[in-house]
């Protein structure tokens, strides 16, 4: 079956339907951290461990979830991907150390990059003049679990305590599961898709600067992403505005909702206008959620840096668009995961950076390494990176300086 770009209907709804609650389960963990770092003695600094090594294991498994994914049926990777997630929160739900934290959060990374890199590898594979509005769709269905996670897993704590909310991550990753595996055989590879559409090429050999330039997209995205709503503004809402893990979870569940906005605004100004009109206001609404930080207002400031950087967390997608127009082809799958390589090292970063910064000076300086990397980023994008846009011709690539 080939992919279907438009309404979310046959396979493309379903893979979007499993990466939306497979997100969900992996970013459960975001909202419960002021949680366990209460009952298990730990400071923001070491709290912010469980998103590095989440990131470490999703660093080690990009590269070869790409070659899966152009080898494999999505479905058939998601079906390993929840197995992964079970255990993964299961080890969550019983640990009363950092160590074990630790060893679930690095599991928890393997599936989630799985997961991620197969999703976008599938949904790169639709006509380049709505591949926009295609990644859209991923985002959204990605960027959406990541938000409902935190956001499920509040209530659930708020009722019953952190170790619960892990438990029904354990049972909703369990029955996506078989779900997958009942439904595997449905779904095609990504590399048969791009068969049916004629779309037999390798990929092009693509300008080492523009790589490297779409590569710091991923890196400032995900650095931004990592610091931000999955470490220091759970942190940031607890010990300086007293809110508790349910109202986080729903502020990020809010989030949430912005990031489908976000999405699908972004996907739209993508094709219709240029992907470069959508990546640059995305990178600088980021930037202005970190700034807020720094500005009075308490609670409300806080959320409104939680619905801007959630809003302008397209960015990375588009990014990734420009990426499959220029060289996908049946290994995109390639190309896509060594993006997501680039943006994972962002992921360590992020908090490794921050939580130092936070603990070590306080909020400004950390709000300042995050905006000030996606500002420059912004700029160096403006300026040095090239256009692609769909068109009648077939060479749609415009080179820009």
């Amino acid at each position: 079956m080939r992919l279907n770009p438009g309404p979310l209907r046959g396979p493309a709804g379903a893979v979007a339907t499993a990466v939306l609650l497979l997100g969900t389960v992996a970013f459960l963990r975001v909202a419960l951290l002021p949680q366990i770092g209460h009952d298990l003695v730990l400071r923001p600094g070491l709290l912010s461990l469980v998103t590095v090594v989440f990131g470490v294991g999703r660093l080690l498994t990009d590269l070869p979830a790409g070659h899966a994914a152009d080898r494999i049926g999505p479905l058939q990777a998601f079906a390993l991907s929840a197995a992964g997630l079970a255990a993964a929160s299961v080890l969550f739900a019983v640990a009363h150390s950092l160590v074990a934290l630790l060893v679930a959060a690095a599991v928890l990374g393997v599936a989630s990059a799985t997961t991620n890199t197969t999703g976008m590898a599938y949904f790169s594979h639709a006509p380049r003049a709505v591949r926009g509005k295609s990644l859209a769709t991923f985002s959204a269905a990605l960027l959406g679990g990541q938000s409902l996670g935190p956001a499920v897993a509040g209530v659930v704590a708020g009722a019953a305590g952190w170790r619960a909310a892990e438990g029904v991550g354990a049972v909703v990753a369990a029955v996506v599961g078989v779900a997958c595996v009942l439904g595997a055989r449905v779904i095609r590879r990504p590399a048969a898709i791009a068969q049916d559409a004629g779309d037999l090429r390798d990929g092009g050999r693509i300008d080492a600067r523009q790589l490297g330039l779409l590569y710091f997209v991923s890196f400032a995205v995900f650095f931004a992403l990592g610091a931000m709503p999955q470490t220091l503004l759970p942190v940031i809402g607890s010990s300086d505005y007293g809110l508790s893990v349910g109202i986080i979870g729903l502020a990020l569940g809010v989030g949430g909702i912005c990031r489908f906005v976000g999405a699908a605004v972004g996907g739209v100004l993508a094709d219709r206008v240029s992907r470069k009109a959508a990546l640059v206001p995305a990178l600088l609404a980021m930037g202005a959620g970190s700034a807020l930080l720094e500005l009075p207002g308490g609670v409300v400031v806080w959320l409104a840096a939680v619905v801007l950087l959630s809003l302008g967390s397209f960015g990375g997608t588009v990014a990734a668009t420009i990426l499959a127009d220029l060289g996908g082809g049946r290994r995109v799958g390639r190309r896509l995961g060594a993006y997501r390589f680039a943006g994972d090292l962002g992921l360590i970063a992020g908090p490794l950076v921050a939580g130092w910064l936070y603990d070590g000076i306080g909020t400004g300086a950390a709000v300042v390494a995050v905006s000030g990397l996606l500002a420059g980023c912004a700029i160096v994008m403006a300026v040095g990176l090239g256009e692609t846009r769909h068109g009648d011709a077939p060479a749609v690539a415009e080179q820009v300086a």
